[in-house]
């Protein structure tokens, strides 16, 4: 190769954020998380910049003609979309792009529709906004994704829905939409009134046998619905520069968007990034050839050690982007347990599928801009701390999790409270009972969710049902609070969380989706920002991420009733509850 994909960089001691935040990162344990690559930059990048600091003065810069041009070019050559000077808006990353075309294009308390599973900051984009998500899930058959636009299309005709954000490629998944799947979503979204953001960020890196379509190019009704995202950052390894550029051809939408630019008081790109980004888009074209086929065979590399070494993992094909999905629930695992095994047996950081929507656990997003010797590197850890794993499951058994629903047995129930230990549920249970899988007990929320049980004692105890509530709270700690003259239940103490794994009663995947649907609490409480920072504050007896959880066992230990919260104060409604017992 005329450029150097092989060597393996130390980035210790950079700055750079993945490495900073991987405990033990080394050249010999690369990080492949964060979407940014593990090679030198296109040295016609490096002369132009090294050029430019040599001569150029250091004022306040903007976009020149040829900085247009270059983009235009690039646009028209690659993408065969004819874009004009005056669509352009420029701007410090994709990701500050979202937030001002939502802030422009919707109201406060307007939804905004997610294909998940997705990119974690489109999330916490709507969320920052004040509007709200709906999400509509990708499926898949277990081998390629798909959209579904029935559901699309439900969502997109509800009132206040104004937005979809669109990955496009599809970040995780690989996805390089077709010209036809994209015309179905222009067609829903133009009759529903609804605006598409379209991040094409990852729109260059596109795998041999696929074609990108740009989605403003489909039509003329496509480009009065469509913001379209790029930036040379992923496709150069450029995100420390901060460049961006974000194409929209109805100008009444440039206007508002450029009205939400102004607002957020950013006046323009350093004067590095534009000279980056002309170099790129003008004399890089041979770099990223390269490129291509250095991610191309990665892909290929991972997925054929997978099905050699752990055929229960599932590759999905990598059409676009250098980031390769994984599905690793074959592997009989927790998305919990397989993270702990990832991060602390491995010593592999990858990014977590949680990470992009419940849809996601259990999978891992892998980044393959890296040599082939971290890869491989990479993949031996994990053979290695797999199989030890596997050879403690043989010998011990695997730990016991289970998902509750109707029908279902509870099975190892082994409970401790303030005053007794290792009680089993199965010996005392004597009428249906109601578990309910709490936060610990100094949680403010905790406390009004027991209150407002204990007023309702009275009603639920001429059902004939017992209560008893779970809580990540200590025996010692609920002594001190003499719990049993306070509460006419029991409370079950499990400080080290291990009934919630065992029942799969999880922590959010998030802060952010801690918050989901809780619009009541959070302007009960000032505000997310207000929630975010008192969580933050001082220590907490449990999980500060824990959900709850709801279920109504029979005395013969099937499960009548189960009900996992999705938020932090998720509890069904205590009359709905009633009318079931």
């Amino acid at each position: 190769m005329k450029y150097d994909f092989q060597s393996v960089p130390d980035r210790r001691g950079t700055g750079s954020n993945k490495w900073d935040q991987t405990p033990g990162a080394s050249p010999e344990c690369v990080p492949l998380t964060t979407a940014d690559m593990e090679f030198p930059m296109d040295p016609e990048i490096a002369a132009s910049l090294q050029e430019y600091a040599r001569k150029a003065i250091y004022g306040y810069t903007g976009p020149t003609k040829r900085y247009f041009d270059a983009v235009c070019n690039w646009m028209k050559e690659k993408h065969q979309f004819e874009v004009k000077p005056e669509w352009i808006l420029p701007t410090p990353g994709v990701v500050y792009a979202l937030g001002i075309l939502i802030h422009a294009m919707s109201e406060p308390g307007d939804s905004v529709v997610i294909l998940t599973p997705v990119y974690y900051p489109f999330d916490q984009s709507v969320v920052a906004s004040g509007r709200k998500i709906v999400y509509s899930p990708l499926k898949t058959d277990g081998m390629h994704y798909t959209i579904d636009y029935e559901d699309l299309e439900k969502k997109a005709a509800q009132e206040e829905c104004r937005l979809l954000l669109f990955c496009n490629p599809h970040n995780p998944v690989g996805r390089v939409w077709s010209r036809e799947e994209l015309e179905k979503v222009v067609d829903i979204c133009y009759r529903n009134q609804v605006f598409i953001i379209d991040d094409e960020i990852h729109h260059d890196l596109i795998m041999p046998g696929y074609q990108h379509t740009v989605m403003s190019e489909l039509s003329e009704e496509a480009r009065q619905i469509c913001a379209v995202c790029t930036a040379p950052s992923k496709t150069f390894n450029l995100a420390g520069l901060q460049c961006s550029n974000i194409i929209i051809p109805n100008q009444m939408a440039y206007a508002k968007t450029v009205v939400a630019h102004t607002m957020n008081l950013q006046a323009g790109l350093n004067s590095f990034a534009y000279e980056a980004c002309i170099a790129a888009y003008t004399k890089c074209d041979e770099w990223l050839e390269e490129l291509i086929s250095v991610i191309r065979g990665n892909a290929e590399y991972v997925t054929r050690f997978m099905a050699e070494h752990f055929p229960a993992v599932t590759v999905y094909p990598l059409e676009g982007t250098y980031l390769l999905w994984l599905n690793m629930r074959g592997l009989g695992m927790t998305h919990k347990e397989l993270e702990q095994l990832m991060k602390e047996d491995a010593r592999l950081y990858l990014d977590e599928g949680y990470m992009f929507g419940t849809a996601g656990r259990g999978f891992e997003r892998i980044n393959l801009a890296c040599s082939r010797v971290t890869i491989e590197r990479s993949m031996e850890r994990f053979r290695q701390a797999m199989e030890k794993r596997q050879k403690m499951w043989e010998k011990n058994g695997r730990p016991y999790h289970c998902t509750l629903a109707p029908g279902k047995k509870l099975e190892r129930f082994v409970y401790d409270t303030a005053y007794e230990s290792g009680i089993v549920l199965a010996e005392r249970i004597a009428r249906p009972t109601v578990l309910i899988f709490s936060r610990y007990f100094t949680c403010s929320l905790c406390q009004g969710f027991l209150s407002q049980l204990k007023a309702s004692w009275e009603q639920i105890r001429q059902t004939g049902v017992d209560v008893k509530v779970v809580l990540q709270s200590t025996a010692e700690r609920m002594r001190e609070a003499d719990v049993k003259e306070i509460f006419p239940f029991e409370i079950i103490c499990d400080p080290d969380a291990a009934l919630y794994d065992q029942y799969n009663v999880f922590e959010a995947d998030s802060e952010l989706a801690m918050l989901s649907g809780e619009d009541e609490l959070i302007e009960q409480m000032g505000g997310i920002r207000n929630i975010l920072l008192s969580m933050g504050s001082g220590e907490t007896e449990g999980r500060s991420r824990q959900l709850p959880a709801v279920f109504l066992v029979r005395p013969d230990m099937t499960v009548g009733y189960a009900y996992y919260g999705s938020s932090m104060n998720d509890y069904p409604e205590l009359s709905d509850l009633m009318r079931l017992l």
